[in-house]
């Protein structure tokens, strides 16, 4: 069985929004509202993640000043993920379709390890990882409708392992919490 040939005169990208900059953390846009740190996740995040909100976007971020292991000298790593706030909640929904038995309403088929679908305007995603980090398998919520910082040409992922993710107080229950401040209008 061959490939199907790629037929580039049907093919559409998924849009991509504005990139935004990794801002330093003393220069944060004014409009953000630090709504939370999640510190469950040591594999991930030495100091925890901040999170903030705009007034539309949920923003995950992650600053790390730490020594250069090739030479000593200081070193800022920031990651930076942005997801429509209704992103939370359809994150939330949609997770537990992975769980359902075949047949029932909702249920991925079970030759598939991914999902995508608009939230608002912007492609989201989740799917199944094999080794989402140090070899533990888990989930990956991707924002395709933007770009990894900085400058990549790669959708943002977000990575959770299966235990940072179930665990109590884990990623699910920050996303619903999320979810559920924001639908009370306490954002």
């Amino acid at each position: 069985m061959k490939p199907p040939k790629f037929d580039d005169k049907n093919w559409k990208p998924v849009p991509r929004v504005p990139e935004w900059p990794a801002y330093e953390p003393e220069s944060l846009p004014i409009g953000w509202r630090h709504i939370g740190t999640f510190d469950c996740d040591p594999q991930r995040s030495k100091y925890g993640w901040k999170i903030f909100y705009d007034g539309c976007h949920l923003i995950l971020r992650d600053v790390n000043d730490d020594p250069n292991p090739f030479n000593g000298k200081p070193f800022r790593s920031i990651e930076q993920y942005e997801f429509p706030i209704q992103g939370a909640r359809w994150f939330v929904d949609n997770i537990k379709r992975f769980f359902l038995k075949p047949g029932e309403p909702g249920d991925l088929p079970a030759h598939k390890f991914s999902l995508t679908e608009y939230c608002g305007d912007e492609k989201l995603g989740i799917s199944r990882l094999v080794d989402c980090y140090a070899r533990t398998p888990g989930y990956c919520f991707k924002n395709q409708s933007r770009c990894e910082h900085p400058d990549q040409d790669l959708c943002q992922c977000f990575d959770m392992s299966d235990e940072a993710l179930f665990k109590e107080g884990g990623y699910l229950a920050l996303f619903t919490e999320i979810a559920e401040r924001y639908e009370r209008g306490e954002l």
